[in-house]
């Protein structure tokens, strides 16, 4: 269903994202090698990256950057080799398997159920040079690739080299920290690897307020809730049109929460979930949450923040320091810069930071 918190799997479970669907099935059955989707946290990246594999006839592998780094401390190749290798053979013949590995330094099978393993010897590119040297498509998905920026590993490289000597695979790359990705993957500077490579780029956009108000009320029909029009209006005037928050308010009434026990409880317990994502920016420096804090109570140009946030230190900050605070909080996408200033894109997080 529409409100279900879950990442979708299904096109009948995907609202309003038939043109961006339709880009990425379109770009993977050309054979374009790497496909970039971008949007802030919580406009569906997942459910559409979802969809997309499931629909598209093409062997393909769903790997979740932020997973690996939270297991290893690092996006280690060996990693990335392993899940792409076991995720392939899931699907190969069972007689097929030992010849698809035969001759792979560092991976090993053995057992009844010929189990998979790797050692540290395992080598990503010759994981595919082979995958690739067997004639058929396949596509590598990559969740919140901007995580591959902690490892040792030059996966910009990496990605250059494939699209340039492995026609059978093509790379899609997501990610919610756009600024971060972008810098990682520097696909517009002449000195980056991957600059020139043959690519698409696809954003995904917060709801418009028809698209806000037709997606609640097509939700509500779908588990048969009736609610009123003042109430749908309230919802979009608190949350704009960021699907993810949406989605949890409709679930809250699907539960049998009342019109403001829902708006409340998902406000807690967003502010809960937007603060501890957001600790891990603040054991850098407390300056970023002061930062915010600024922004969230209406200061918007740079000078306002600055001086609110050294009322709040109680001491000088040097000009070039307090530029890299708001050009790191954008590039983490919890600042938005306009020519009007700096703006909290989400209103949950600008209401977390209030």
């Amino acid at each position: 269903m529409l409100f279900n918190p879950k990442p979708k799997t299904r096109r009948e479970d995907l609202y309003n994202r038939e043109e961006e669907l339709s880009e990425i099935e379109r770009s993977i059955k050309k054979g374009v090698p790497l496909v970039i989707l971008l949007g802030i946290r919580r406009l569906g990246k997942s459910s559409l990256l979802n969809v997309a594999l499931n629909e598209i006839p093409i062997k393909s592998v769903k790997i979740d950057a932020r997973k690996i780094y939270s297991q290893f401390g690092s996006v280690p190749h060996t990693a990335l080799a392993e899940i792409i290798l076991k995720e392939y053979t899931k699907t190969t013949p069972r007689e097929r398997i030992k010849d698809v590995l035969k001759g792979i330094r560092g991976v090993s099978i053995g057992g009844v159920n010929l189990e998979l393993r790797t050692n540290k010897s395992v080598s990503l590119s010759e994981v595919l040079e082979r995958i690739n040297s067997l004639g058929e498509r396949f596509v590598i998905a990559i969740d919140e690739a901007q995580y591959l920026r902690f490892s040792n590993a030059k996966y910009p490289d990496l990605i250059s080299w494939a699209i340039d000597d492995l026609g059978n695979i093509s790379f899609i790359l997501t990610g919610s920290e756009v600024g971060l990705l972008e810098d990682f993957l520097r696909i517009h500077d002449p000195e980056s690897p991957l600059f020139g490579r043959a690519h698409v780029e696809i954003r995904l956009n917060r709801f418009n307020r028809y698209q806000s108000l037709d997606f609640l009320r097509k939700g509500f029909e779908e588990v048969g809730i009736k609610v009123e029009e003042e109430e749908l209006e309230e919802v979009v005037d608190e949350l704009d049109g960021i699907v993810g928050w949406l989605t949890l308010y409709g679930y809250n009434r699907y539960l049998g929460l009342s019109h403001r026990k829902a708006l409340k409880k998902l406000k807690e317990d967003a502010k809960r979930l937007i603060l501890n994502e957001f600790s891990k920016l603040k054991e850098l420096s407390p300056r970023y949450e002061l930062a915010m804090k600024a922004v969230a109570s209406g200061k918007h140009r740079w000078k306002e923040i600055k001086e609110a946030v050294e009322l709040l230190e109680g001491k000088r900050i040097d000009d070039k320091n307090f530029s890299n605070v708001l050009n790191n909080l954008v590039r983490y996408d919890y600042l938005e810069k306009t020519t009007k200033g700096y703006f909290i894109p989400d209103p949950l997080v600008e209401l977390a930071f209030r």
